[in-house]
């Protein structure tokens, strides 16, 4: 499946849109301020109902129209799935997946899985461990057809298990039934991580070993809570700190995937470079794994591509995806940096110029 027409209304400073796209490799040119990241912003935000650049919708909508709309034509052979996506400066949404109303963003994301490599997602390493558990749970959730249900389920017990802790006086029956659905749904959570890291940590390997000569990369998941004690046990335990914190301590919530090189924190001793090619790495390889799980494709978002990237790392990243068989849109100033990032032998690519909000193909 791909992403085969887009639309775009009232984002940023993007001027009215209508592009057709190519399965393969579509690129993007053009000076700084253009518009290239808001066209990426724009597929991300129909893939996700939200944006990558800021937590709220009101810079992302124009300043002359109240509300911004993205259309998109994924097609599979003779199939074709619509998808829409309206957000309002008041905060209201419409989102729509082959004509029916859904209200919810992960709709979205299972109809249009999608990948995004910018200069933000280097935090993968070096930032906290919310974007590594967001890392995995995208896997999870793209292969898993029943992880949304038990995320949502776990969420529901996390919060209650929170309010009953900000009481003054708690009702033990009340917060046994919390805990034993907490504890259910933790397990399940730990399971469908645990398995899906199994798989992954193989391939984000071999495809490293294919980008770079950087080897001893180990990775270690860490579920939330200290597992040679049941949670159960655990929460008992913690429980006199829980409630001063006012919050639960240990769970799912809290799980971490660490990453060492050589028996050390990655994000301490690697260079900048090799954390941009290890982070570059784990992307990929959850499209193949993906694609190896389902059949399906990831679309990939690669922002500023040769500013993050060298032109042979590049050309790696190009040959994976190329082989892979996703669909990538890639952003850069200079079109003359963008085209050898693709093999030279490889058809499917379609080239656009963007200028001040108006995107031409070329």
């Amino acid at each position: 499946m791909y992403l085969a027409r887009l639309d775009v209304h009232g984002l940023r400073n993007l001027r009215e849109i209508k592009i057709s796209l190519t399965p393969g490799a579509n690129f993007f040119y053009g000076e700084n301020g253009s518009g290239k990241t808001s066209l990426l912003e724009a597929l991300f935000l129909l893939g996700r109902g939200r944006s990558f650049r800021t937590r709220t919708l009101d810079p992302v909508i124009n300043q002359s129209v109240d509300d911004c709309t993205v259309f998109g034509l994924l097609k599979k052979e003779a199939v074709e799935l619509p998808l829409g996506v309206s957000r309002s400066r008041q905060g209201g949404f419409q989102f729509r997946v082959n004509g029916q109303s859904v209200n919810n963003t992960s709709s979205l994301a299972e109809a249009m899985p999608l990948l995004l490599l910018n200069a933000d997602s280097f935090h993968l390493l070096d930032g906290g461990p919310q974007f590594r558990r967001q890392y995995v749970d995208w896997g999870v959730f793209h292969v898993e057809h029943c992880y949304r249900t038990i995320w949502q389920q776990f969420r529901k017990a996390l919060k209650q298990r929170n309010s009953l802790l900000r009481h003054d006086r708690i009702d033990e029956d009340v917060m046994s039934v919390w805990d034993v659905e907490f504890v259910r749904m933790a397990d399940q959570i730990n399971h469908h991580r645990k398995q899906y890291l199994t798989d992954l940590v193989p391939r984000i390997k071999s495809i490293l070993s294919e980008l770079s000569t950087l080897q001893d990369i180990e990775f270690k998941y860490y579920p939330g809570w200290d597992t040679s004690l049941s949670l159960s046990d655990v929460l008992l335990a913690t429980r006199q700190r829980d409630l001063q914190a006012k919050v639960t301590n240990q769970g799912p919530h809290r799980a971490d995937l660490r990453v060492r090189f050589k028996k050390q924190s990655a994000k301490d001793v690697l260079s900048r470079g090799q954390i941009k090619i290890l982070v570059t790495a784990m992307q990929i390889a959850q499209g193949f794994l993906f694609h190896e799980r389902t059949g399906g494709q990831c679309l990939y978002l690669l922002d500023d591509l040769p500013a993050e990237l060298d032109l042979t790392h590049r050309r790696k990243v190009g040959e994976l995806l190329y082989r892979l068989g996703a669909q990538v849109f890639i952003t850069g100033v200079v079109k003359d940096d963008l085209l050898p990032s693709w093999p030279e032998s490889a058809k499917n690519i379609r080239m656009f110029h963007v200028e001040h909000g108006c995107i031409t193909q070329e």
